[in-house]
């Protein structure tokens, strides 16, 4: 599970015939698996194994999935994204990217690298959709890679998977899981990353959600004047040095103006255009669906698609309070509107609030570091 990527969007569909107030829907989340090859310390899920063998759990049915996507291009769907658990664990993943594919559909990804060879990564790269491929790494050696990924040789694995994917034409990102065990370790990941033939490094620092909870309850998180300070050297010295871009997962508030202008609409969370598919056939929020049954929306199948879109009343909730006055700390900050309050499913699982300012904003104003010159 990595933080989603804010700067990846897709262009706005055509005019559609939806009623007043209700978003195109761009883009599917797809969590195809509920089960995982790994055993990460800061997932959301708790991963199964039999026999020591990694068990895929609940894999979206594609019968499901492809009356999905029908009911959802009306309403405006032009993308997906293949997660999970491990996507590629889904015994039928590439006959999902085919199919997604053939449906015309921009795909990226989020894996962990560990299954991707490179006839694999050719065929993605050649013959589907797939432009933009992330992989998790979270340390420059084993030695610090696998205890936190919890499973001995998936360093390796990894490192092989990405090479495949620069092989196969792709620029694959490099994400990092950062907290205080690997913090050092940084620069060594980009030192990686680049000899890999990786496009960009994103680091997300290890939020308090899943099993991060108990890395933050033991004093392993990243506090906000550590991220703070981080954020500056990242976007500065580090950057300055690095010939692939660096991304640092935080807030609007705490990126350069350089950042801010570069990026033009990106930068944000397009929460307003996404539904999450889980494995089970679940319709969410996003992921964070597994565990917070009320942010899980129906089931297709079972419930219609288009009706949950355009009725569902936590997501009439979500674009009355994204449409409306932003509470505390977010209401008082320029980036507002465009920052969208940063994660609104970290939020719920914070204060039982979609739209509320993130705790690294009100813990950076409450110490004085938030940036004076970013508030009304």
């Amino acid at each position: 599970m990595t933080l989603c990527e804010p700067t990846i969007e897709t262009p706005e569909p055509p005019a559609l015939d939806l009623p007043e107030g209700v978003p195109p829907l761009t883009s599917f989340y797809l969590y195809l698996t509920n089960g995982c090859n790994l055993a990460c310390r800061h997932c959301w899920i708790t991963p199964r194994f039999v026999n020591g063998e990694p068990d895929p759990g609940e894999c979206l049915d594609l019968d499901l999935l492809k009356g999905a996507v029908a009911e959802a291009k009306p309403l405006g769907l032009r993308s997906a994204k293949l997660t999970g658990g491990e996507p590629t664990l889904h015994p039928r993943f590439v006959e999902i990217a085919d199919y997604l594919t053939s449906e015309g559909l921009s795909l990226t990804m989020e894996t962990n690298g560990t299954l991707i060879d490179e006839p694999l990564a050719r065929h993605l790269k050649e013959k589907t959709n797939l432009w933009f491929v992330s992989v998790s790494l979270d340390g420059p050696d084993a030695a610090s890679h696998d205890p936190f990924r919890g499973v001995p040789g998936s360093f390796e694995k990894a490192v092989r998977g990405l090479k495949a994917l620069a092989a196969a034409g792709f620029k694959p990102q490099v994400i990092m899981s950062v907290h205080r065990g690997n913090v050092q370790q940084m620069e060594g990941v980009v030192q990686l990353a680049i000899a890999a033939g990786a496009g960009s490094v994103k680091f997300n620092p290890v939020t308090r959600a899943g099993r991060g909870i108990a890395m933050h309850e033991h004093g392993e998180g990243l506090d906000a004047e550590e991220i703070i300070r981080l954020a500056h050297w990242v976007r500065g010295e580090l950057q300055d040095r690095t010939p692939i871009r660096l991304i640092l997962s935080t807030p609007l508030v705490f990126y350069t103006v350089a950042e801010l202008v570069k990026q033009g609409t990106g930068g944000m969370c397009h929460v307003r255009h996404i539904l999450g598919i889980l494995g089970d056939g679940s319709m969410a929020l996003c992921g964070i669906g597994r565990t917070v049954p009320e942010l899980v929306y129906g089931k297709l199948g079972a419930d219609s698609l288009v009706q949950v879109w355009m009725e569902h009343p936590m997501l009439q909730e979500l674009r009355m309070e994204l449409d409306g006055e932003y509470p505390g700390t977010c209401g008082r900050c320029i980036h507002a509107k465009r920052c969208l309050t940063y994660c609104v499913a970290q939020n719920y699982l914070d204060h039982g609030r979609l739209v509320s300012p993130a705790d690294l904003c009100n813990a950076a104003l409450a110490h004085e570091v938030f940036p004076l010159g970013r508030l009304k």
